[in-house]
Order: structure tokens, then sequence, then C-alpha cells
């Protein structure tokens, strides 16, 4: 069902390019499309899980899904501050583009399966302490507690 909607949205977007050129600002649909089709991808998942069990590179696919999510780390300096601080991976360039950082990430969970335990359990103190913090700063904060809330529950039974 999923994938009609996307289909439907990306056929839209196509369409509506014409009026892009002459200034429609279509950016707030272009980030509902990539978040259906990363909930998209959690819901085949969550599916996968309860009929068979995951190989080590989808376990790095949700992974890496995991360290794209804006709401978590909303900035490369996040994503790097997490490696550094939770898996110990000392990471000093952060002249890097976000997605060779994850990449970098990635190689070094497979070089050293054991990160990806040390990530869950990680993940899920984050989320314990953000989601027991008595009150907000920000929007973002707030947001940043939910994502690591949904991440944990994910991650958990990888």
């Amino acid at each position: 069902m999923l994938e009609l909607y996307i289909d439907t949205i990306e056929k839209l977007m196509k369409e509506l390019s014409e009026y892009e050129k002459k200034g429609l600002d279509t950016s707030s649909l272009r980030l509902f499309l990539k978040n259906l089709k990363t909930f998209q991808k959690l819901q085949k998942i969550e599916e996968s899980r309860y009929g068979q069990l995951l190989s080590f590179s989808e376990k790095l696919g949700i992974i890496k899904t995991f360290l794209e999510d804006k709401k978590a780390f909303p900035r490369i300096k996040d994503v790097i501050e997490f490696a550094n601080n939770e898996l110990s991976l000392n990471f000093v360039d952060q002249k890097e583009a976000r997605d060779v950082t994850i990449r970098r990430i990635l190689n070094r969970i497979e070089e050293t399966p054991e990160l990806k335990e040390k990530m869950k359990i990680a993940v899920l103190n984050i989320r314990n302490q953000k989601v027991h913090k008595k009150s907000y700063n920000n929007k973002r904060e707030q947001e940043s507690a939910v994502s690591f809330s949904k991440w944990a529950e994910i991650l958990r039974n990888l």
C-alpha cells in the first residue's frame, strides 16, 4: 500500500518540476517522501524480523538508516560525537561529508562486530536519558528524544 503512495507522490513531484523552476517550494514534499520511504524500509524490516533472521548486511543497513536519521543526529558533528563518545572510534577529521563518515562507522562495525552491541547499549542509554528528561529546551531536543526512543526499540532486536 505504501508503494502506491510513494509512486503517486513521485509522479506528482515530476509534474510539479515545471512549477519548481518558476519558484514553487517543494522541499517539504520531498522531505515527506524521504520520510515515507524510510518508514517503508522500517516496516519491511519489522515484518521480516518476525519471518526470518536478518543477515549481518541487513543489520548494517538498519544501522546506516539510524545514523542517517537527522532527527537523532541533526548535524554531522552529532554523528561524530556519538561515534567517538559511545563507540570509542576516535574520529578526528570532521571535514568529511555525512555519508562518508557513516560509511567509515559502518566499516568499523564490520571489522569489529562487537561495536554493534556497544551501539545498541549506547542508544538505549541515550534514549533513557532523553526520555526521562523533565523538560526540553527546544523542539529539536524533543524530536531527538522521540527518535532515539523509536530507534532504541528497533536496534534492541538486532
